[in-house]
């Protein structure tokens, strides 16, 4: 009977330990020992794509030149030059951006319609550009290019989850957790999920925060209208005050009081 007693208790403490989170489960790059400690280490970066235009995006474009009545004609708003000069610092819901229509095109005024589905901004700069260039109305021109639609949503075991705009045309999935006030302690980190929408198809990927192989992942650099979602550690359902919880505790003090009396 006390073998039985025995078993039966060191059972009920491992089911406590494989619930419960150890310093492992909260440390991201446990394997990178080497990172940070004075020795050089350069990783050539090689998994960042560019953003490709598609429809629905939205871009500024903004035309100047020396002649700044003729370059008015080819902006959508007349204020845009002048809020160039003061930064480009339009936001999504500025009256500024052309939205990319189903066939991938923009219309510029008196250029007309540009095809940029596809292209990067450096690309769609360059045609553009040209466009103008070829009308013969301005002989020196610049060309002014900004994504105002990178969107990322942050869910799950983060502190502040939400979708966030982007104001650069690049974000990896440490600086979307950054926007998210990081992620909490039940956590699960090294499991967590991104979904990606991209010409019609929905993919999933999966990233390790413990693993420095992180920065190597494919899905390390996001895109636009990324969801990461990080998933809860199992040690959260032990700490949650809902009924399968008090559940578990009410079997748990049940059990040991049911070998205390055998005892």
């Amino acid at each position: 009977m006390l073998k039985t007693t025995n078993l039966a208790i060191l059972i009920l403490l491992l089911f406590h330990l494989t619930g419960c989170l150890t310093y492992r489960d909260i440390v991201n790059f446990q394997d990178g020992t080497t990172l940070g400690s004075g020795k050089n280490i350069n990783d050539t970066i090689r998994n960042h794509n560019s953003i490709r235009l598609k429809p629905e995006d939205i871009v500024q474009v903004v035309i100047t030149s020396y002649n700044k009545e003729e370059a008015a004609h080819f902006n959508l708003f007349s204020g845009q030059v002048g809020l160039v000069q003061q930064g480009m610092n339009a936001t999504v819901n500025d009256p500024l951006g052309y939205r990319i229509d189903s066939n991938g095109n923009i219309e510029i005024p008196i250029v007309g319609s540009v095809h940029v589905q596809g292209l990067t901004m450096e690309e769609m700069r360059d045609e553009i550009y040209t466009r103008v260039k070829a009308t013969g109305y301005l002989k020196d021109l610049n060309v002014m290019v900004r994504f105002l639609s990178f969107r990322v949503t942050v869910m799950g075991e983060v502190n502040s989850p939400g979708t966030y705009t982007i104001s650069s045309q690049r974000i990896t999935v440490l600086e979307a957790l950054g926007l998210a006030h990081d992620v909490n302690l039940f956590s699960k980190r090294s499991n967590v999920l991104i979904i990606r929408e991209l010409e019609g198809k929905r993919t999933y990927g999966r990233v390790n925060l413990k693993s420095k192989d992180l920065f190597n992942s494919p899905w390390y650099y996001l895109q636009p209208n990324d969801i990461v979602y990080v998933e809860p550690h199992r040690a959260k359902i032990l700490a949650a005050p809902d009924p399968a919880s008090r559940y578990i505790s009410t079997v748990i003090a049940a059990v040991s009081l049911v070998l205390l009396i055998l005892r």
